[in-house]
């Protein structure tokens, strides 16, 4: 062993490396000359498909032979890989028996959860920037490690891991989405898209447990994309008590029972065309103080705008008729 403990005297390749060990709060020791680990000892971060891609491993291996410098990988005491599956396969292929390695304060076996996190946490910074990079999947696994943990703030773990505090608030409001609904026994692993799991976490602080229950609850049930989960939302939020925020959400069910009926059966979600028409409708009636502000004043398409505007008004004066007397037969 070649041990270095100075933090003066580490070569440039390794000072980032340790930097960030650093800032996860583990110490660290330098090896010139640890034997190459055994990768089915490694803390899994990436997904497994994912661990040393055989080009990249190749262009490792042809680097190394000719001599470019690569940042050592970093290791538990206890043997656990936590950076470094493309360079240790790299080395293997050249037939090196050690590899430059910054060996950890802890061991892994018997690290406690909040040790355990911090180490996931570590080996996706590493992961996200170097070599191949993470997709977004890993990194949210990597953040929903500690996303349920009220002692990590996501502005810290977004510069801890290189990414966005946007990136990081999302995947927080999701994870914070998923306990909220577990809670209430709601269980939306896989069923819901991460983009509305997303917008609930967001809304979440807003809603009382029986409001938030029946949101989520319809946005399953119905398959609710983004923009039709959010318009409900407003609507909840304009309204004071929980009886009125559940109340919307009643409404809301009933206009969507096809819907429903149709997702449940077929998993493909078709919102009723009157609900697609109360929505963007609201984009129209944003104008009603102001219906001049509808109106085109490029020439070139002057002609076909009035013609759609009336063709619109037509269609409209049809539904108006057919909902008047709809409603008329429904209160008889």
């Amino acid at each position: 062993m070649a041990l270095i403990k100075d933090r003066q005297v580490l070569p440039d390749t390794a000072k980032p490396t340790a930097d960030l060990i650093e800032r996860l709060g583990f110490k660290w020791e330098l090896d010139y000359e640890y034997p190459l680990p055994d990768l089915a000892h490694r803390i899994q971060i990436r997904d497994t498909k994912h661990y040393a891609p055989g080009p990249q491993v190749a262009a490792y291996a042809a680097a190394m032979r000719r001599g470019d410098k690569f940042p050592p990988i970093v290791i538990t005491k206890d043997g656990h890989l936590v950076d470094g599956n493309t360079r240790v396969e790299a080395g293997r292929r050249n037939r090196w028996p050690n590899i430059q390695a910054l060996i950890l304060d802890t061991n892994y076996e018997t690290a406690t959860e909040k040790e355990q996190r911090r180490l996931k946490i570590l080996g996706a910074g590493f992961n996200t920037r170097n070599g191949k990079g993470i997709d977004r999947n890993e990194i949210a696994a990597a953040v929903k490690e500690v996303a349920g943990d009220g002692t990590w703030d996501a502005t810290r773990v977004a510069a801890l891991l290189g990414v966005t505090d946007a990136t990081v608030q999302g995947i927080f409001a999701e994870q914070k989405a998923r306990d909220r609904a577990r809670k209430l026994g709601i269980e939306l692993n896989g069923s819901v898209p991460a983009s509305q799991v997303r917008l609930l976490g967001q809304r979440s602080p807003k809603f009382n447990d029986e409001p938030f229950a029946a949101v989520t609850q319809l946005t399953q049930d119905a398959g609710l994309d983004r923009t039709a989960l959010r318009e409900v939302c407003d609507r909840m939020q304009s309204k004071g008590t929980d009886q009125e925020k559940v109340a919307v959400v009643t409404e809301e069910r009933k206009s969507r029972e096809s819907q429903i009926a149709e997702f449940k059966a077929t998993g493909k979600k078709v919102p009723p065309a009157s609900a697609e028409l109360r929505r963007k409708l609201g984009y129209v009636l944003g104008f009603e103080g102001n219906p001049r502000g509808l109106v085109e004043h490029n020439k070139d398409v002057a002609v076909r705008h009035l013609d759609q505007l009336v063709k619109a008004s037509m269609v409209l004066e049809g539904a108006i008729t057919a909902q008047r007397a709809l409603n008329a037969e429904m209160a008889a």
